[in-house]
């Protein structure tokens, strides 16, 4: 009498959950891989005539990791784009590797999660030459010609932004992230089947002469709708405010971590030098300040607070970026971290109990009715 309960149950459990669970890891996994590739790359040699010449004389056919910021020059082929920076130009090869575009920021306002759009370099209808890009992986000589390649091993990066972004690292690192990623590719789909599935078990069911049954499989089916009715609708509202705040402390995680990351010294053995300021002492003109997102307004009125200054190996370079963190870089990090595992397992409960309690509410509506 129940297996057909059990059935819409399980598939809501597959379906609406576990699918869309797995596929929100994999999407996390991703942006991961695109953070990580950020830092390190990030103290890359910029790419210069030199280092061309180099290679072309003594025949290497791999040149190294390298960055190059510039404009699109010219398309060459369907897949291949020529990028001019101020002291070299290259081909970038995007027929294996993704196109980021970074939405322009508001004034005054850093990037925010989902500010990046990451496309398939075959679904680009147009791309208007002059376009500020930012590239870096592995550059290797094909022809005779300068080219950065995507492979397994050596993932490329390559990013449209604005003209003239002076905090590009920073904002990657912030931006480079899904806003919700329960709600991506494969949970559009596997909502679809879930529904089509459950609606095919209440179809066979639906001369049963048990109404108990027949309700309990639309409940099941409506499962992704039910939070959205009161009284659950105040716990999905608090589900909201409290994966924003999960969103915002991980961004805080990752942005208190990125000096802490290039301040460690590589194979090359380069690092942004790490630097305590004295209470009162002002940081570089343009400096990005990170921050814990709680005590942001507590370090507005508290500029005599000790600092730590993160200054880029190159200082000449106007576009490097350098870092000040108020407070103890290291502790504010897992303070950032623990209060991301909080919000999330909060938000998380939160959404459960919106379902759980329209769930009871609407079959005890419905006996009610009877």
């Amino acid at each position: 009498m129940l297996f057909p309960v059990y059935a819409a149950l399980c598939a809501a459990l597959i379906f609406y959950l576990l699918i869309p669970i797995v596929g929100a890891f994999m999407l996390r996994s991703q942006w991961r891989r695109f953070r990580e590739r950020i830092l390190r790359l990030k103290l890359a040699p910029r790419l210069r005539y030199r280092h061309l010449a180099r290679a072309l004389d003594e025949g290497k056919k791999e040149v190294g990791r390298f960055r190059l910021r510039g404009t699109i020059d010219a398309i060459e082929g369907t897949d291949k784009v020529w990028v001019r920076g101020k002291e070299a130009s290259a081909l970038v090869d995007l027929s294996r590797a993704p196109l980021y575009v970074l939405a322009p920021a508001e004034e005054s306002a850093g990037a925010e999660a989902g500010s990046i759009e990451r496309l398939k370099w075959n679904s680009v209808s147009s791309l208007v030459e002059g376009t500020s890009v930012f590239v870096a992986g592995l550059l290797v000589i094909e022809e005779g010609r300068p080219v950065f390649v995507d492979r397994s091993d050596e993932a490329l990066i390559a990013v449209c932004h604005e003209d003239d972004e002076k905090k590009l690292t920073s904002r990657l690192i912030a931006g480079g992230r899904a806003p919700n990623e329960y709600w991506n590719y494969p949970t559009r789909i596997s909502l679809a089947l879930g529904l089509v599935a459950i609606s095919g078990i209440l179809l066979a069911y639906r001369s049963s002469p048990f109404s108990t049954v027949r309700s309990l499989i639309f409940l099941a089916g409506a499962g992704p709708v039910l939070p959205l009715a009161p009284p659950g609708l105040v716990f999905f509202f608090a589900y909201r405010r409290l994966w924003r705040k999960a969103l915002a402390s991980r961004t805080a995680r990752d942005l208190l971590r990125l000096p802490l990351r290039l301040s460690e010294k590589g194979e090359d053995g380069i690092a942004y030098q790490r630097k305590a300021l004295d209470p009162g002492e002002a940081p570089p003109e343009g400096a990005t300040r990170i921050a814990l997102l709680s005590s942001a307004k507590a370090l507005e009125s508290r500029r005599d607070r000790a600092a730590t200054l993160f200054l880029p190996p190159d200082q000449s370079e106007p576009e490097e970026e350098s870092f000040v963190v108020e407070g103890d870089p290291e502790a504010m990090a897992q303070r950032a971290e623990r209060q991301a595992f909080f919000y999330a397992a909060a938000s998380g409960l939160a959404f459960g109990l919106a379902i759980v309690i329209n769930f009871i509410v609407a079959f005890l509506a419905w006996r009610a009715a009877l």
